[in-house]
């Protein structure tokens, strides 16, 4: 009878029409999450070549305790994204993620011992040197991998 065909014809219609929907949905759900991966390996390249650099070369202990506490929020944030992207991270780069956030936490918590000295010591100038250098590491293995699969 035609109105068999006609309700077989629908079923197919909606089941690809829902089919595209889903699709649609995981395409920009993958490119939202390499935007945020974009912007924290951005916000990273940030603190590693920017910040810590104007704050170890500032004149003063005063000077670098004013540069890296204004800034200390941002990192804070920045930790913070880090953390969501890696609970949401395909495998491929869950332990890329994992280790770009352990490297800003450890460069935060550094810069924070070397931030809170008035004398400058030379002990906690070569942890955050050294916590510089993981981050460096750190971000390069993130960048090299390919962004997620599905993405522009």
């Amino acid at each position: 009878s035609p109105w068999v065909w006609w309700l077989l014809g629908l079923l197919v219609a909606g089941a690809v029409l829902a089919l595209v929907v889903v699709a649609v949905r995981r395409r920009r759900t993958r490119q939202a999450w390499s935007a945020r991966r974009a912007a924290a390996v951005a916000e990273s390249t940030w603190l590693a070549h920017e910040l810590v650099p104007s704050a170890l070369s500032a004149q003063t202990p005063a000077a670098r305790r004013d540069r890296w506490t204004a800034s200390r929020p941002r990192v804070g944030a920045l930790y913070r994204s880090l953390s969501e992207l890696v609970a949401s991270a395909p495998k491929d780069q869950a332990g890329s993620l994992d280790r770009l956030r352990d490297a800003v936490a450890g460069l935060g918590a550094a810069m924070d011992a070397y931030a809170a000295t008035d004398a400058g010591d030379p002990e906690r100038l070569g942890a955050a040197r050294q916590a510089q250098r993981q981050l460096e590491d750190a971000l390069a293995r993130a960048v090299q991998l390919p962004p997620a699969p599905g993405a522009p």
